[in-house]
């Protein structure tokens, strides 16, 4: 099973994955290792086979203000972009708000 766990940042999704999939193993931060792999000029995308099977979480990063950096702006795609592969893949997608779930794909458990 993979589950998709998305929202702003400090809004409880670790804590949340924790609780409602303990049998899952947790990555939380999508967006930092993102970041690593562009950084290391590997492609991010080749990170969704490695995440499969887990419980994953990763902060909003596409709302609010365009970067005017070009290498932010093409992380946040990046980040976007590999959300957007691993939830068609994915068991449920939450999205969580102030430690609340809401499951765009999926159900609870």
């Amino acid at each position: 099973m993979t589950v998709l766990f998305i929202g702003g940042a400090y809004q409880g999704k670790a804590a949340l994955a924790k609780r409602l999939y303990p049998a899952l193993p947790l990555e939380t931060n999508l967006q930092d290792r993102v970041r690593e792999e562009l950084e290391n000029g590997r492609d991010p995308m080749a990170l969704k086979a490695r995440l499969l099977g887990k419980a994953v979480t990763c902060d909003e990063t596409g709302c609010g203000v365009v970067p005017v950096d070009p290498a932010m702006e093409g992380w946040r795609e990046a980040v976007g972009r590999l959300c957007c592969a691993l939830a068609a893949e994915a068991d449920a997608v939450v999205r969580v708000i102030a430690g609340v779930p809401q499951w765009i794909k999926g159900e609870a458990p």
